[in-house]
Order: C-alpha cells, then structure tokens, then sequence
C-alpha cells in the first residue's frame, strides 16, 4: 500500500521549488522505490498486490495545488505501466482515487467551516461538500480500506491497472 502524502497550497508562480521536490520525493518517488523493492519478492512468490492511494485529484484539477495533482495524477500512470509489467503473474496493481475523507487536514478545515457557518455537523457537512461530492458527505475511511481489502482478495485477482473513484460522485459531475 503506497500511501504516503505531503501538499503545499500555492499558485504555481509562487510554489517554492524545495516543497515541488520535497512533494515529488514524498508522493511519487517513495511509491517507485517500495514497488521496485517489494515486486522482486511478489514475483518470486508468484502473488502480490499492490495498491496505490491516488485522489480525485489525479483524475480532475483545482487550483493551487500543483504538486498534489501533478503526483496523483502521475501515480495512476505509475499504476498502469507497473500492472502492465507484471500482467500475466499473479501481481495486481490499483490506484484508488478517494474524494474527501475526514483526514485531520480535512477535519481541521471542516471544524473551521462549522464554526464560521453555525451549523450542526451533518448540516455542515452537506454544506462544505456540497460543492465537490454531490452525495453530500465525506467518504468514510473504512469504506476506503473495504475497497484496498477487496483488491487484496480473491475477488480483485482479475482487476489490475484500475484507478478507481470512491469520491461521492465527484469524479461523475
């Protein structure tokens, strides 16, 4: 599981390079060296399952996150060409491309929404993702780890290559 994530919010003209190659390094580059790592045993062993945590943003683009779209974007493709060199074993690669979970980053801007919006939390909730996920709510971080377990079953065997959206609808709108 490649899920190791760092962001930075800045228009591209004012993005320090030391935080694009800090992201880059974090996002992207660790995923590389864990699989390139790991496939060696998983070949051997003839199983394996790799899953990628990309983002609704690999698959859609906002502003002022350039290297967070930029590394989730990358990290499909990265899924792609590794379920590609290993098709035909028995070694899957996904990505999974969530919409808004309750993160602490993501918990720590929602407490402030609630706040300033005076409303009780489902209410607010509606509110704050009601402009992204049209379902109106975050995605639960248990149905994010149904999903990694169901690629890592006996019924993902036959799913590789994948960038799958658990995002409300997001990734429909």
């Amino acid at each position: 599981m490649n899920n190791a994530v760092v962001r930075y919010f800045a228009p591209i003209e004012q993005f320090k390079p030391q935080d694009w190659d800090h992201a880059l390094a974090v996002n992207l580059s660790s995923a590389f060296h864990t699989t390139r790592l790991a496939l060696p045993g998983m070949r051997q062993r003839d199983f394996g399952r790799i899953v990628n945590m990309a983002s609704i943003y690999g698959l859609r683009a906002v502003v002022n996150r350039i290297d967070y779209v930029t590394t989730k974007t990358a990290m499909i493709g990265f899924t792609r060409a590794v379920a590609l060199e290993t098709a035909g074993q028995n070694i899957t690669c996904n990505a999974i491309c969530p919409g808004s979970s309750p993160t602490p980053s993501i918990e720590q801007r929602f407490a402030a929404f609630m706040a300033e919006s005076n409303l009780p939390r489902a209410e607010a909730e509606k509110e704050f993702m009601g402009s992204r996920q049209p379902s109106g709510r975050f995605v639960a971080p248990e149905r994010i780890a149904g999903l990694v377990a169901f690629l890592c079953g006996p019924d993902g065997a036959d799913i590789t290559g994948a960038a799958i959206s658990i995002d409300g609808g997001w990734s429909a709108a």
